[in-house]
């Protein structure tokens, strides 16, 4: 295939009508000889046999058409998008066709496409048929959990309907039953047919789903009843909350019996604690774990903070000038309205000088403790 003029030559098999594809044929030895003893079979390379007069053809297996193309792209004015389209999808076409009859595509990639594809139909056919057995498996859960009271509800729902079946049963004949039942469905057909007049009412268009619309009662009562899997994932999510609230429990307890032996504090607790972000005016609510100990108020991050051992955030020591302190005009002005009722304020010697701390307490009992262990902690005369 040259840069100007582009065309292709040479022999390709017919194919079924429809087939994209494009398979080069064999190239014959001599276009007018006899066939080859091997027996290609291939069309174009058979004569009839001069001797004998009636010459035989042998089978056709493929049969080839020899083609010779010519592919001169002409420069079209204009600048059109379709224009240009036109003459890509020439190109490429002259490309693919030349590519093709250049050589005979290798046997080893036939072998593994065809290998691929197999394995890809396997896997399809698998997984449905994975996916049917799963279906009736799930089928055969429900139906034994709906009778073993995995979920009470429907289980209680279900021997009532069969008391009621059985009791309905044992009283009146089979065959006053199944006369009820068929005059029921030919007065319900006999009503819809003659006296029903269905109302109309406009549709509606747009996307939002009808709230009235829930579905078939029995079908969703079917749905709900839980299979093995639903109740191993339940059990498990309830295991593992259960024992996250006895791992709270315990965590607590350990948490007291420090505090109460160890720290011996005459308040501790949660709150939040006012943070002034230095670059900016603005000011936050932080979560804080704070206990009172001896002279010193203490915080944390949280209360897993201090039950790991991790280092407090900050500390006040009650000595000299220290004690409760009521707010400032500026926190009158900052703090919303509904926390200023439980809002106290505490100062004391802290890290970098006399320094005060602004708390907000959860409820006003808490704020009325801590209030009186401030008040206990800063007036003991040990503290000077």
């Amino acid at each position: 295939v040259g840069s100007g003029n582009k065309g292709v030559e040479g022999w390709f098999r017919v194919l079924e009508a429809g087939t994209k594809d494009c398979i080069p044929g064999d190239e014959p030895e001599s276009p007018r000889s006899a066939p080859d003893p091997a027996g290609d079979g291939d069309a174009g390379s058979y004569q009839r046999s001069s001797s004998s007069g009636k010459g035989t053809a042998p089978p056709i297996e493929h049969p080839q058409v020899h083609v010779r193309v010519n592919f001169s792209p002409t420069v079209i004015a204009g600048d059109s998008a379709l224009q240009k389209s036109d003459i890509e999808a020439s190109k490429v076409i002259c490309e693919e066709m030349a590519r093709t009859a250049s050589g005979k595509q290798s046997s080893g990639g036939s072998v593994i496409g065809s290998s691929l594809n197999t394995i890809n139909t396997v896997r399809t056919l698998g997984g449905n048929l994975q996916n049917q057995l799963a279906f009736v498996v799930d089928l055969v859960e429900q139906g034994r959990n709906a009778f073993n009271f995995s979920s009470p509800q429907i289980t209680i729902v279900l021997f009532v309907c069969l008391l009621a079946l059985w009791s309905i049963l044992a009283t009146i004949p089979t065959r006053i039953i199944v006369l009820a039942v068929g005059l029921v469905q030919y007065s319900a057909t006999f009503y819809s047919k003659f006296f029903y007049k269905p109302k109309r009412t406009v549709r509606n268009t747009s996307d939002e789903v009808d709230k009235e619309v829930t579905g078939n009662p029995l079908e969703n009562l079917c749905l709900s009843i839980p299979t093995d899997e639903d109740l191993r994932r339940t059990y498990f999510w309830e295991a593992k909350r259960e024992g996250e609230r006895e791992r709270k429990k315990l965590a607590a307890a350990k948490r007291e019996s420090r505090l109460e032996k160890l720290w011996k504090t005459q308040w501790h607790g949660t709150l939040k604690i006012k943070r002034n972000d230095p670059d900016t005016s603005l000011w936050r609510w932080e979560s804080a774990f704070a206990l009172i100990e001896g002279h010193r108020f203490i915080w944390w991050k949280s209360e897993k903070h201090f039950d790991t051992g991790e280092a407090s955030e900050g500390s006040l020591f009650f000595a000299g000038h220290a004690g409760l302190s009521g707010l400032s005009p500026l926190d009158l002005r900052e703090l919303p309205t509904g926390d200023i009722p439980s809002v106290v304020s505490i100062f004391g010697r802290g890290q970098q000088g006399q320094q005060k701390v602004t708390c907000l307490a959860p409820d006003h009992t808490a704020k009325q403790t801590l209030e009186n262990a401030v008040i206990f902690a800063s007036s003991d005369t040990k503290a000077d």
